[in-house]
């Protein structure tokens, strides 16, 4: 009962941001039916770039920022959202983004549907980053297309160039990964916890370690979302 009591609770407090965001993003028939949810624990840092939502979505078929795990404190964790000019986020359905993870967008980052990242993670996406359908990510996952900084040769010039992430389906990325630009994840593989990803492996594969390497196999296998 108490838990009912708090979801409902939840969604009232977040029904401004949640009228606000819709309108501010999306067209107005699509903005009507709210189909983004967007939790009262949210800063917007930069409301720049644009929304595409890759399906007609019913509402609240998209939810930013809600959410519990254990290794965050809900009431304090704070959803950011950080999407600058020239940004573009694509949104399948049943995406759900969860309590105090943070979106810095400047490039191209799209979320195919069925994508669930738990809570507390951060994606910095600079050149394109594409996850594919039904990926769960878990808590304090980094995701990044970019060093941050430029590396300059005296000769040559800029040398560490942003370079696009793929992430494909029914992929499980376990707690606290990093994962790096370049990389290129197939379909139907699991990231074990930990795991630092600085290379591209093929489908049906479970890697982990630092750097991350092949530990096992999913052939005939798949996880439960």
């Amino acid at each position: 009962m108490l838990k009912k009591i708090n979801k409902i609770y939840l969604y009232i407090r977040c029904i401004p941001k949640t009228i606000f965001f819709n309108f501010y993003y999306l067209p107005f028939f699509t903005a009507i039916k709210l189909p983004i949810l967007i939790s009262h624990r949210t800063s917007f840092r930069s409301l720049g770039g644009k929304i595409i939502l890759t399906n007609q979505n019913k509402f609240g078929k998209i939810k930013l920022g809600f959410g519990q795990v254990q290794s965050s404190d809900a009431k304090y964790s704070r959803f950011i959202w950080n999407l600058s000019d020239g940004g573009i986020i694509h949104l399948g359905s049943k995406v759900k983004i969860g309590t105090g993870c943070k979106l810095t967008v400047s490039g191209h980052l799209i979320i195919g549907d069925g994508c669930n990242f738990t809570g507390e993670c951060s994606i910095i996406c600079q050149k394109k980053i594409q996850l594919g359908t039904n990926c769960l990510i878990s808590w304090q996952t980094l995701i990044m297309d970019c060093d941050m900084h430029q590396i300059k040769d005296h000769l040559i010039g800029h040398i560490n160039p942003d370079k696009e992430i793929i992430i494909g389906n029914d992929i499980w990325i376990c707690s606290r990964v990093t994962i790096l630009k370049g990389v290129n994840l197939n379909s139907n593989s699991v990231v074990s916890s930990g795991s630092h990803v600085t290379s591209s492996f093929e489908e049906n594969v479970i890697i982990g370690g630092n750097p991350a390497k092949k530990i096992g196999s999913m052939e005939n296998k798949k996880f439960i979302h």
